[in-house]
């Protein structure tokens, strides 16, 4: 697919995806309405970054696997009451996570971590108080396999894997796979057909609404 193309099919998905989310944002707020409108403006980032770097192999897999997973979590959490609390609940685990790595280390380094304790605490209170619990990240193998996507789930993780993380194929034959078009152009193909897919959903959530 010519990049050009690519683009222009991208700077589209854009558009609608940032016209959704002004209308989308303007319904009565709800735990769904909110989680839906954050996810939409996550798509909308990673759309952005993906037009910036339609000529960068890892960038462009990056952007595609995070677009994919978006699309997932969206019908996800749209279907599924439990699920829109676990994503909720996930928020809270994965701030818990960072700011306790955060406190070992102030705490390893003899200095003062009673403020990041405070804040923890505050937001121990408030997830008690909620419907939510604080939960791990969906499995996106299980989310994939449910809403059949997982021959999808098969490829973009294994591309990505490849092609994100310092694997031998990437250090070692990084000139050879920036070179070859082929694989950038079915890494487009996929970008384009879940964006597709993205824009699809988008459409029914505003036409629904």
């Amino acid at each position: 697919m010519e990049g050009c193309v690519a683009k222009k099919h991208f700077l589209l998905i854009s558009k609608s995806v940032e016209n959704a989310i002004v209308f989308l944002s303007k319904r009565e707020y709800s735990t769904l309405s909110s989680a839906q409108v954050s996810l939409l403006k996550e798509a909308h980032r990673e759309l952005n970054r993906l037009q910036a770097s339609l000529g960068d192999l890892t960038f462009v897999s990056l952007s595609i696997r995070n677009i994919y997973e978006v699309y997932l979590i969206l019908m996800h959490v749209g279907a599924d009451q439990k699920a829109l609390h676990s994503w909720y609940g996930q928020s809270h685990k994965d701030s818990k996570d960072i700011r306790d790595g955060f406190i070992r280390l102030i705490e390893k380094k003899n200095l003062d971590a009673t403020e990041l304790r405070e804040i923890q605490n505050f937001e121990d209170r408030n997830l008690a108080s909620s419907p939510f619990e604080s939960k791990g990240p969906f499995n996106m193998k299980d989310l994939s396999e449910k809403y059949g996507h997982l021959d999808d789930y098969l490829f973009i993780y294994k591309l990505s894997s490849k092609l994100v993380h310092p694997s031998s194929m990437k250090v070692m034959c990084y000139d050879v796979l920036s070179e070859n078009a082929n694989y950038l152009n079915v890494a487009l193909q996929v970008g384009v057909h879940f964006t597709h897919k993205l824009n699809d959903y988008v459409a029914s959530l505003v036409t629904n609404a």
